[in-house]
């Protein structure tokens, strides 16, 4: 597969540590987190201890809901994930997207439905796109290949021990988010904005919603690329380019 061979272990257990003590690991790239669900703050704390554990340097992939103002457990896992990192003394750099987005993987059947995929679905069956609220909260959605290239540019040097936001080249509310897309389908992406409190009182019938991810939604997730493009040399592409690899 493309010159990657892949090795499925858990870290759990220590002969599938052992494996991969073998294969003399350089570096760890941890992009798993658990984003719902009562498990999902104990889940991720025992993902970082595994991680921590193969004593590697690590590269986090965190994400822009750490600056969120509103208390929500998926924040307060990420932060946590970031401080046990930081105080690892493990070489060390975290990456923090805002809304990262790429086309479909083959084979891939994603269990987490809140994705740009999504969306691009409801533009093209629907004439309607239900909103939370009034649309405006913003993004700045990053591609997955440049998101990829910046962490694969900071695995060639020695780790900066830094944090790095890590968004596209344009800020969009989400409004507008979906007006790019359909504008790219050559579709119309009419929004019907709903209110927040109806789609709060859903999350408990819906595995698909999370009350506490609700309540934040209008939170802006912005985050400038400029450290990590000036350190790497990565171009962070704007959502208006990107977005052809959805449509």
């Amino acid at each position: 597969m493309g010159g990657i061979t892949p090795v499925k272990a858990d870290l759990r257990t220590t002969r599938d540590r052992r494996r991969l003590d073998a294969l003399s690991v350089d570096a760890v790239v941890h992009l798993a987190t658990k984003v719902k669900g009562k498990d999902a703050p104990v889940q991720n704390r025992q993902m970082m201890d595994a991680v921590l554990g193969l004593n590697r340097p690590v590269v986090y992939a965190s994400s822009t809901v750490v600056h969120w103002t509103t208390p929500t457990p998926y924040g307060d896992s990420r932060r946590e994930d970031e401080a046990r990192l930081e105080a690892s003394g493990i070489p060390w750099a975290t990456v923090r997207p805002s809304a990262p987005y790429g086309p479909i993987l083959p084979n891939h059947q994603p269990g987490h439905r809140e994705s740009f995929h999504t969306l691009v679905n409801w533009i093209r069956r629907s004439p309607f796109v239900p909103v939370i609220g009034n649309g405006d909260y913003r993004r700045q959605p990053v591609h997955v290949d440049d998101f990829s290239d910046g962490i694969l540019a900071l695995l060639e040097s020695p780790l900066p021990g830094r944090a790095f936001d890590v968004g596209g080249e344009d800020a969009l509310s989400f409004n507008d988010i979906i007006r790019t897309i359909a504008m790219a389908m050559g579709r119309h992406g009419r929004c019907l904005h709903l209110p927040k409190a109806l789609f709060v009182q859903l999350a408990g019938l819906h595995e698909n919603f999370d009350a506490d991810l609700i309540r934040a939604v209008d939170e802006d997730e912005l985050a400038d690329s400029s450290q990590l493009a000036a350190l790497t040399g990565v171009r962070f592409r704007p959502f208006a380019e990107g977005v052809k690899c959805l449509t």
